[in-house]
């Protein structure tokens, strides 16, 4: 399959399950709770850093990005669990009534002219509500979803709607702040954070964590396993490889920290366009980011992504390095220029990672790059003001856009030496270009499915899954016939490439409802049943929360 026809049957097939979740009521509550979310984490980030500017002085900034960092890397890994542990519907309610609360604080102390100190430690314990929401909807969706395509869909939707706060947050803080003072933003975050929890009152879901596919409690770690963050960050200490693509994406966040302070600066004493102007310049790069994750599609299978992720680096670089030398209308495009090559840099380097990582780590080490990551943001915030002293905000873009490109040119012979060695899956790809279910998986996450598949070849007459039997593998159909039958009932015969068997028995855990036998010899794509499950909840992070889609999901379907 093409690039052009890739992205055409991407874009189809989403139209067309995007519509289907939207009729859900309960999934386009959720969704619309999501962006609410993500509009409100973008919009308000923006809004303390204006303060603190405004209350604190500007070399402040930096020190209150990091501040606002570190309750929320604390809180993550032990928020991750509370879905495990309780009803997810109301552990997801209870996050956002949390949120009320703490940015209602926030605008409270901000609209007494508390003194800042009290201010910014209630920006933080703000900032940190918000690590429950991500992990809690990704474990609970599943629950949701009424079918498989539609599970992907809701995953696909969820990261756009992510994009989507990211552009409309910024944007929103930049409305008000064009009108009232940071205050204000809290104030309108907080009745968002209302509304979110309005959406998701009374959910349909099972009121009890569900036990996962092989019978055991959510959450469990078997005997001799991790999956803490500093088993994650030994390993990739220990594996140059991996330890060399982690680098490079945890210098990513350390620009984009960076930059978190800098737009700032740049907004209120080089462009002189004032409060709104700093959620303008993020909402630019939230743009970028979004539109570079839509063009990402064209990479999937791609052999030699080292020189890819050069250009994406240099975009990025050269953006911001130019950025330092206009002002005006001419700005918006170069920051959605280095916004679209992070982006790429994010895919192109999660790819790279799936591919050096060995898979029975890879859970523990994307872990550790989320930790890093954090970690990365607070570093990038700090580094700020420090080089903005030395060499003025203006110079510290250029060092800022430096930073990227130098690291891919400190670390482009082991780049390319992974590029070589690489083995792409392209004829497996090819097939899952074919497969509705897998169409709006990202690019990373298409090429895990490929690497974990294998081919099969069965001749007419065998039989490919027999009704009763427990469910184990997912089989997509390159060329032949198939034939579905039900108590000795013929429903279907399949010859089309890209038809598939087999879902409704992994995602239920029910018994294979159906017969499927060879009409004609045929070859096949089997995916084993753990990996179609991790593959179809779009979380590659969360395995055990994949397989626990099997007990929940309703509705009849073949096999």
């Amino acid at each position: 399959m093409t690039t052009l026809s890739r992205l055409r049957t991407h874009i189809a097939v989403t139209a067309r399950v995007l519509r289907a979740v939207l009729r859900s009521p309960a999934l386009r509550r959720v969704e619309l709770a999501f962006l609410l979310f993500n509009s409100v984490e973008f919009s308000t980030w923006v809004a303390i850093l204006l303060y603190a500017y405004a209350e604190i002085g500007p070399a402040s900034v930096g020190f209150v990005a990091v501040v606002q960092l570190i309750p929320a890397a604390i809180v993550a890994p032990l928020s991750a669990s509370l879905g495990d542990r309780f009803p997810r519907d109301k552990v997801l309610l209870g996050g956002y009534l949390v949120m009320v609360a703490a940015f209602g604080l926030t605008w409270i102390a901000m609209g007494l002219a508390m003194p800042p100190a009290l201010v910014v430690l209630a920006a933080a314990f703000a900032n940190a509500s918000l690590s429950v929401i991500r992990p809690t909807q990704g474990a609970l969706l599943p629950s949701l979803a009424r079918t498989p395509e539609e599970l992907t869909a809701a995953n696909a939707l969820s990261g756009t709607v992510e994009g989507a706060g990211l552009l409309l947050g910024p944007l929103v803080a930049a409305a008000i702040l064009s009108v009232a003072a940071p205050a204000a933003v809290f104030g309108v975050a907080t009745a968002g954070c209302l509304a979110a929890a309005a959406l998701v009152i009374r959910l349909p879901v099972p009121g009890s964590p569900v036990a996962s596919a092989a019978g055991e409690p959510a959450g469990v770690v078997r005997a001799g396993e991790s999956d803490g963050l500093l088993d994650g960050l030994r390993l990739v200490a220990h594996q140059g490889d991996t330890r060399l693509v982690v680098g490079i994406l945890s210098l990513r966040m350390v620009v984009i920290g960076t930059l978190d302070v800098l737009f700032v600066l740049l907004a209120l004493e080089v462009f002189d366009i004032g409060e709104s102007g700093a959620g303008l310049l993020s909402a630019a790069l939230g743009l970028g980011v979004l539109l570079g994750g839509t063009f990402t599609f064209a990479l999937v299978g791609r052999q030699r992504l080292a020189p890819v992720l050069g250009v994406a680096a240099l975009a990025s670089g050269v953006g911001l390095a130019v950025l330092s030398t206009v002002s005006g209308i001419w700005a918006a495009p170069l920051i959605v220029m280095a916004g679209i090559g992070f982006a790429a840099c994010d895919v192109l380097g999660r790819t790279i990672l799936q591919r050096v990582t060995p898979d029975r780590v890879l859970t523990r080490v994307f872990g550790a790059l989320e930790g890093l990551g954090i970690a990365s943001l607070a570093i990038g915030s700090l580094l700020a003001p420090l080089i903005v002293i030395g060499v003025g905000v203006q110079g510290a873009l250029v060092v800022a856009g430096l930073l990227l490109p130098a690291g891919i040119a400190l670390s482009w012979l082991g780049l390319r030496a992974m590029d070589r060695h690489a083995l792409i899956p392209r004829r497996a790809l090819d097939l899952l270009g074919d497969v509705a279910i897998f169409a709006p998986l990202p690019p990373p996450q298409t090429e895990w499915v490929a690497r974990h598949a294998r081919w099969i070849t069965i001749e007419p007459g065998e039989v490919l899954i027999a009704e009763g039997d427990v469910g184990d593998a997912y089989y997509v159909m390159e060329s032949g016939e198939l034939v579905v039958t039900k108590d000795e009932e013929r429903l279907r015969v399949l010859t089309a490439r890209g038809d598939a068997v087999g879902e409704i028995a992994l995602l239920r855990d029910v018994p294979r409802t159906a017969t499927v036998t060879a009409g004609a010899a045929s070859v096949l794509l089997r995916l084993e049943r753990g990996d179609f499950l991790e593959a179809v909840t779009g979380h590659p992070q969360a395995h055990e929360a994949a397989r626990q889609v099997a007990a929940t999901l309703t509705g009849p379907g073949p096999a």
